[in-house]
C-alpha cells in the first residue's frame, strides 16, 4: 500500500469520508505532511505520515493537551492511526505559509507578526501547575530536580557518542562544562511550573501572509511543565532572529539573570535530545550552539 492509499484508507476508516485529492504540503523532522481534500466534513485535512510511531503518538497527545489547556493557536486533532507500520495523524488544515517563508521579511507588518507570535506564546505560558515535568507525568517539586535528571541522561548519551567519534570535541566541552556547573546556572528559583510547547520556532508556525499574523503553532516537542525560559531558544534562529522575537519577548516579560545562558543550554540540550531520539542531527548546528553556550558561560564567569 503506497502513501496515498494509506491516507485514503485511514481517512475513510476514522472519519467515514473520502479523500478526493492529496498533495504534498511539507516535511518535518519526523515525517511528511499532506493536504487532503475530502468529500465531507472536514473538507480539508492536514495529514502527517511517519514511521516514527512513538513520536507521532507523543505529538498527537501533546497537540490535544495544549489545545485543551490553553486558548492558544493550536490546530485541532482528528485522529491517530497506524496502518502497515505507518502512523497517520490527521489535523485541522490551517491556511497560510510556513514561518520559514523568506518573503515575510520583505513585507510591511513585521512587528505585528512578531507580536502575534510572542502574544500566542504568552497565552500558552498562562497555564501553570504545582509540579514540574512531562505534561502527563509532572511529579517534581522543582524545575532543577526535573532538569538535572534529564541532564544526566543527555550527559551519558554525549559521553557515549563522543567515545564513538560521533560527537565533536567542542560539543562535548560545552556539555561537560555546563553539566559540571549545573547548580550555578540554575541557582535562581524557578516558579511556577509553566506549560511550554517545546519547539516554538518559525518552521512550526503557519502565517497569514496577507494579515502578517500567526495562524497556528504546530509540531510541539517535549511539552512539559517547565521553566518558561526553556521555550525561548527557538526564537533566536532563522526568521525568528530577524524578526527580533527574543528581544520582543524580553520587552514584555522580566527574565532571570541567567536567561541568556540558559537559552543556549536549553538549545543545545534540546538538539541533543533530538539526536538521541532520531539517531541523526545537524552537527554544524550542534557546534554553533556549543560555541554560543561556552561564550555565555565565559561571560558569566563559569
Amino acid at each position: 500500500m503506497n502513501t496515498e492509499e494509506t491516507i485514503i484508507s485511514a481517512v475513510k476508516k476514522n472519519l467515514n469520508i473520502t479523500a478526493l485529492e492529496i498533495s504534498h504540503a511539507g516535511k518535518g523532522a519526523s515525517g511528511y505532511v499532506y493536504c487532503v481534500k475530502c468529500d465531507g466534513v472536514p473538507c480539508k485535512l492536514a495529514v502527517k505520515v511517519s514511521s516514527h510511531e512513538e513520536l507521532m503518538l507523543k505529538e498527537y497527545e501533546m497537540l490535544t493537551f495544549l489545545r485543551e489547556k490553553t486558548k492558544s493557536k493550536i490546530p485541532k486533532t482528528y485522529f491517530l492511526d497506524k496502518i502497515n507500520d505507518v502512523s497517520i495523524l490527521a489535523m485541522e488544515f490551517v491556511e497560510g505559509v510556513s514561518g520559514t517563508d523568506k518573503s515575510l521579511l520583505l513585507r510591511p507588518g513585521r512587528k505585528h507578526l512578531a507580536e502575534s507570535i510572542i502574544d500566542n506564546l504568552l497565552v500558552i505560558q498562562q497555564a501553570h501547575n504545582d509540579k514540574f515535568g512531562p505534561h502527563d507525568d509532572a511529579k517534581y517539586d522543582t524545575w532543577q530536580d526535573y532538569y538535572k535528571e534529564f541532564s544526566d541522561e543527555i550527559y551519558s548519551f554525549c559521553l557515549m557518542k563522543h567515545s564513538q567519534g560521533e560527537l565533536d570535541d567542542i560539543v562535548m566541552k560545552a556539555v561537560e562544562a555546563s553539566y559540571r556547573n549545573f547548580d550555578k546556572i540554575f541557582a535562581q528559583e524557578i516558579k511556577p511550573a509553566t506549560l511550554i510547547h517545546g519547539d516554538y520556532w518559525m518552521p512550526n508556525f503557519i502565517i497569514d501572509k496577507k494579515e502578517m499574523e500567526l495562524k497556528a503553532a504546530v509540531d510541539p516537542f517535549n511539552v512539559m511543565w517547565a521553566d518558561p525560559e526553556y521555550e525561548l531558544f527557538g526564537l533566536t534562529v532563522g526568521n525568528g532572529k530577524k524578526l527580533h522575537l527574543y528581544e520582543m519577548y524580553k520587552s514584555k516579560v522580566e527574565v532571570s539573570r541567567m536567561c541568556d545562558l540558559k537559552v543556549e543550554l536549553y538549545a543545545l540540550y534540546s538538539e541533543l535530545l533530538w539526536y538521541k531520539k532520531l539517531g541523526t542531527i545537524s552537527h554544524d548546528y550542534l557546534r554553533q550552539r556549543s560555541r554560543k553556550l561556552i561564550k555565555q558561560m565565559d561571560k558569566h564567569i563559569i
